[in-house]
């Protein structure tokens, strides 16, 4: 027969596994939670700061685009009072400025036309300017020198060139000069009051 075993292997032993054992699920009961609840509230803070950078690089995107509508406006404010004249008053003097600039050099302008077009979403007028020259290549590259260094909003748009064995071309330039276009005056209201 079998000697009974001790008091500490019959109670104590089991008691103590079982403590441990409820000890140990007070434990992970106590800490995963609270280590998942860590986790995640370490996650959303990366998430924010992330999202905080992207936030910040839009909003300086828009700041710098922002600032180039700011200098944009102002450049164009600058090409209207500076650069384009209004149409009213400088059509005829470029026109007499482009024939002037094209005798300089010595070429023989011919009948000039023009057409007249508004540039769209400006208040631009564009004047095509078709010039018909008589002279040598030396003479038609200072004539684009002066069209060049001209204070005029003037653009060289094609030149067409016909040589003759003469040494003399027949040359076809067009061209683009831009004016402002002024407001029209307001259109004054017809009638007569009740009286």
């Amino acid at each position: 027969m079998r000697a009974p075993a001790p008091l500490w292997r019959r109670w104590l032993l089991p008691a103590f596994v079982l403590l441990l054992v409820v000890n140990l699920l007070a434990a992970a009961v106590w800490t995963v939670p609270r280590t998942l609840r860590l986790r995640s509230a370490t996650a959303r803070v990366e998430a924010a700061r992330e999202m905080v950078a992207q936030e910040t690089s839009v909003v300086a995107r828009q700041r710098e685009r922002g600032d180039a509508i700011d200098t944009n406006t102002e450049d164009l404010a600058r090409f209207y009072e500076t650069v384009v004249g209004p149409e009213s008053a400088e059509l005829l003097p470029t026109l007499e400025d482009i024939e002037s600039m094209a005798r300089a050099p010595g070429l023989t302008p011919g009948r000039r036309s023009f057409r007249r077009e508004e540039v769209e979403g400006t208040a631009v007028e564009r004047v095509a300017v078709t010039l018909p020259l008589r002279g040598s290549y030396r003479q038609l590259v200072g004539f684009l020198r002066a069209v060049e260094r001209s204070d005029r909003f003037l653009t060289v748009d094609g030149v067409s060139l016909r040589g003759d064995p003469g040494g003399e071309a027949n040359l076809q330039v067009e061209m683009s000069a831009f004016m402002r276009l002024e407001p029209e005056p307001p259109v004054a209201e017809r009638g007569g009051s009740a009286g």
